[in-house]
């Protein structure tokens, strides 16, 4: 099933690539990004115990960033321009860039734990 969707998925992208103008292309792509990323969000809010472990928080944190990015993104294409867009733009970009430095962080802690070069004597 997984596999099948994703196939479908790359196909329809496929797809836009083809049939539509860079600038439509971008639009519609980000647009899908969007709303998959706060679609996995809200999924992942409700149904899962994501708080409970540091790679729980960091799926929901990039995942939050990534929807953000592509609110601010297409907000502005599809709806135009609007004040404090830069600021927003700024922060947006500045969540993603803390998320995935907790990823980082995350990921070292987790591959270092018990390990035997970093024991203290």
């Amino acid at each position: 099933m997984r596999r099948a969707a994703l196939a479908v998925a790359a196909g329809l992208c496929a797809g836009v690539v083809i049939f539509f103008d860079p600038q439509e292309e971008a639009r519609i792509l980000l647009t899908i990004m969007t709303v998959l990323a706060w679609l996995f969000v809200g999924l992942y809010a409700w149904r899962s115990p994501w708080q409970s472990t540091e790679a729980g928080k960091t799926l929901m944190f990039t995942a939050a960033a990534l929807g953000l990015i592509g609110l601010q993104l297409i907000t502005v294409w599809w709806f135009g321009d609007y004040a404090w867009r830069n600021e927003v733009r700024a922060f947006t970009v500045t969540a993603l860039v803390l998320s995935l430095l907790h990823r980082l962080v995350v990921l070292w802690e987790f591959q270092h734990k018990d390990c035997p070069d970093s024991e203290e004597d």
